[in-house]
């Protein structure tokens, strides 16, 4: 029975083969669907009928812009739509991480722009699956300190964030020499900022000034725009900006707690200096 399919299966392959078509495509994207029976020197020979005996037909070379034969094989005549086409192929495909770029990703950002002020930090991103669609970016920001002088404590004393901020990432071309994704950030931020208060009373004139030490943190959503540049196969440029809504924004001083009561919108702009591998 084993014998009888598998020889079968070869009459099949023949029979396929032996049928296969050849197609000669002319320079005015025309087609003409038949068997090439010789190339020659300013002119191609064909069948359109599978009978030994039918006639041969006549197109000349310089009407053609290539032949897509049965087995699979091209041949061009027009050179530079070759190169172009290659050319084509190349800038389209997108970059297999196995072979040319590294999964991983390790930034240094010398400025991001946030709501709560300027700061810097760094960030990994792995690439998770192998033709380079999806990407996890982990990142962690120290917003630059922004310095008060306290005449009570008689020092300077600093408002300051601390962020960490997963992000998917979804690059809908793959990976290429310039790259753009689109994903959500959850961001958290923790930190401490110092409010000042006066009381003025006015039987005695006079007013009283108190300063708090508070605790703060933050959690919303942003949506992300990236744009990459692969400068060198381990070295990229990278842009990101986002806006979206800040869901929760608190501030603790000792026991209490003061919360805001409405929803607000946050945004980020980021310039970062990475290194793949």
């Amino acid at each position: 029975m084993s014998r009888i399919l598998t020889l079968t299966f070869l009459l099949s392959l023949f029979f396929a083969a032996a049928h296969a078509q050849d197609v000669l495509v002319r320079k005015n994207g025309s087609t003409i669907e038949g068997k090439v029976v010789e190339v020659g020197i300013d002119k191609v020979l064909y069948k359109i009928s599978q009978e030994a005996n039918a006639a041969n037909f006549v197109v000349r070379k310089n009407e053609l812009l290539r032949i897509e034969f049965g087995n699979g094989q091209t041949i061009w005549f027009d050179k530079r739509a070759e190169r172009g086409n290659a050319r084509s192929r190349e800038r389209n495909e997108p970059i297999v991480q196995d072979e040319e770029l590294g999964k991983n990703k390790l930034d240094f950002s010398p400025f991001k722009a946030l709501d709560s002020g300027p700061g810097f930090g760094i960030s990994y991103e792995r690439i998770l699956d192998k033709r380079g669609y999806f990407g996890l970016l982990l990142p962690f920001t120290l917003t630059i300190p922004d310095s008060y002088y306290l005449p009570s404590i008689g020092e300077d004393s600093d408002d300051q964030m601390y962020y960490f901020s997963p992000s998917l990432k979804v690059y809908p071309f793959g990976q290429k020499r310039v790259t753009y994704a689109v994903g959500p950030t959850l961001f958290t931020g923790f930190g401490t900022k110092w409010q000042y208060t006066n009381k003025y009373d006015p039987l005695s004139g006079v007013t009283t000034s108190t300063e708090e030490k508070r605790d703060r943190f933050r959690m919303g959503m942003i949506v992300n725009n990236y744009v990459n540049f692969q400068i060198t196969p381990h070295f990229q440029i990278g842009l990101n900006a986002g806006v979206g809504p800040r869901y929760l924004d608190r501030e603790k001083y000792r026991s209490s707690s003061y919360r805001n009561g409405r929803m607000e919108i946050t945004g980020e702009f980021n310039f970062n200096l990475g290194f793949r591998f």
